[in-house]
């Protein structure tokens, strides 16, 4: 049981970090000041929940309408997780 929380925990961070990443890469195609924090907010929403569907990250276990509507919470929360991880490379200047 908790090797399954900490391989759930795990992977959720390692998808709120490609979450950030590819946020950024897709932020940087544009010319700066075109992309606003809202579209920046709905993008990394949308990149997170992409993720959440390709690595499968449904840690509850559920059938039907429930799996989709897990993955889509757990996108949500990756995105959060992102927002999260994006604050702390740029307190330590990594990003700007």
């Amino acid at each position: 049981m908790v090797e399954t929380l900490f391989a759930s925990a795990t992977l959720l961070l390692f998808v709120a970090i490609l979450t950030e990443s590819i946020t950024e890469v897709i932020k940087n195609l544009f010319p700066e000041g075109l992309v606003q924090d809202k579209v920046t907010y709905i993008l990394s929403i949308a990149v997170g929940i992409l993720l959440a569907f390709i690595f499968d990250l449904e840690p509850f276990g559920l059938e039907g309408v429930g799996v989709i509507v897990s993955k889509v919470l757990m996108g949500i929360i990756a995105s959060r997780g992102a927002n999260y991880v994006n604050g702390f490379l740029k307190r330590f200047e990594i990003l700007r």
